[in-house]
């Protein structure tokens, strides 16, 4: 009876052992799998939900885009002990090309200070090229074993090449292009974020992020044909406006998993918007001017990355 004592204290004192040493290697990799998370250079498949509404100064809604764009992604990103432990380094870049759904309205007659009132009398398919890329910088903070917090300072440069088209055969006699107006936007942002990161299981990261900040230097610049406010212009009709600025935010949701290895497959959604504020009437003939807008963006990513 005491030999058994001895042997089952023995295999408990094995088991007891054992279970800590790998509840502790267990603990080490899950914070190793955020970091690992964080570390890596990956491409992506990228799709955006475009939301944009523009509003006249009378308070009239104007012209919409909507439709989902699509394009790709690369992305690097770093978190190592460069100075303060946890230092992460992130740049993002991403092209999508393709087109959204335009609804507007143009006014008769053709004056220039016509108001555009009879939004939804234009209905019509648009080409949209939107290229992003953006820089972060911050420091990861361990919570527990397994969750990270890390805030951090974000700067970025948005461009939307929009291209106004039609086939109003009042158009397309003065101008025989079907391309009436492109209208190419133009912003930079900053901003103060945080991203929240879980472990739940081995080499699975997710992700939780939110950001505010605010745009600047954001401008608009115009040639060919107007379309809107009840005039059509020249053909070689070329304008610059200088546009208001106003709060920027974020917020979305991703995963990270390493399937193999150093190799990760991701996945993410996340949610923008800004305004641009109403320019100032232009001293070209005709004079126009770029009206207030609201831009929302849903964006989608999925692709593979690859750690180091």
């Amino acid at each position: 009876m005491v030999i058994k004592m001895i042997k089952y204290s023995t295999v408990s004192l094995l088991l007891i052992s054992s279970a800590t040493l790998l509840s502790s290697q267990s603990v080490q990799a899950d914070m190793k799998d955020i970091i690992s998370a964080n570390s890596q250079i990956g491409a992506q498949f990228v799709t955006t939900d475009v939301d944009y509404t523009e509003i006249s100064q009378e308070g009239i809604k104007a012209d919409t885009e909507k439709s989902f764009v699509p394009g790709f992604g690369i992305s690097l990103s770093v978190m190592k002990n460069l100075v303060f432990g946890n230092d992460y380094i992130a740049f993002q870049f991403s092209q999508l090309s393709g087109n959204t759904d335009y609804t507007g309205g143009i006014n008769t007659p053709l004056v220039l200070s016509a108001t555009p009132s009879n939004f939804g009398s234009v209905v019509q398919s648009d080409g949209a090229e939107l290229i992003d890329f953006s820089g972060r910088i911050g420091k990861g903070f361990e919570l527990n074993n397994s969750i990270m917090l890390t805030p951090y300072f974000e700067i970025g440069h948005h461009n939307w090449k929009r291209q106004i088209n039609t086939t109003l055969p009042v158009f397309t006699a003065i101008n025989s292009n079907s391309s009436i107006s492109k209208e190419d936007y133009n912003n930079y942002y900053f901003g103060f974020g945080a991203m929240g990161q879980i472990t739940p299981i081995n080499k699975l990261v997710i992700t939780a992020n939110a950001m505010i900040g605010s745009i600047f230097s954001p401008t608009m610049s115009s040639t060919g044909t107007p379309l809107v406010f009840g005039a059509i212009g020249p053909s070689t009709v070329s304008n610059n406006y200088n546009l208001g600025t106003s709060i920027i935010y974020k917020f979305g949701l991703s995963f990270d998993y390493a399937f193999y290895q150093n190799f990760h497959v991701n996945a993410g959604a996340e949610y923008s918007g800004f305004d641009y504020g109403k320019s100032s009437m232009t001293s070209t003939i005709p004079s126009s001017y770029e009206p207030f807008s609201q831009t929302n963006y849903t964006t989608v990513k999925a692709g593979f990355g690859y750690s180091f």
